[in-house]
């Protein structure tokens, strides 16, 4: 059974763009896993842009939560912690957008939506 057939096209596109940036941020060898997310997004047409927005957002929350998840937090301080915290939030929020819009666009999967969640306003 092919788990990618499981998903979503928004989850889709968001796991490939997390993919890419992690085999060009990392030593992981991501390759596999990145063949197959790309064989699938190569199915569709216009996807591009929505993997573009995906992919520079995605690179905004690692930049936001390397530090953090290197147990940085007495070096960044709490406040600066909050104000990440606070920002990856909001970033998440655009995600759940762009997959949502992807979803539409190409019929797949449900929107999703988060309750009671200041990302959601």
């Amino acid at each position: 059974v092919n788990e990618l057939m499981k998903m979503s096209l928004g989850e889709i596109c968001d796991r490939y763009s997390i993919v890419k940036l992690k085999s060009e941020r990392t030593e992981l060898d991501c390759s596999e896993e990145f063949r197959a997310l790309e064989a699938e997004v190569r199915k569709y047409e216009d996807l591009e842009v929505f993997i573009d927005q995906l992919y520079d957002v995605n690179g905004l929350i690692w930049d936001l939560e390397s530090d953090i998840r290197r147990g940085k937090e007495k070096e960044l301080g709490m406040l600066e912690v909050g104000r990440r915290a606070i920002a990856i939030r909001n970033l998440n929020g655009q995600r759940v957008s762009t997959k949502n819009q992807i979803n539409k666009k190409y019929k797949s999967g449900f929107q999703e939506t988060k309750v009671d969640h200041a990302s959601s306003d």
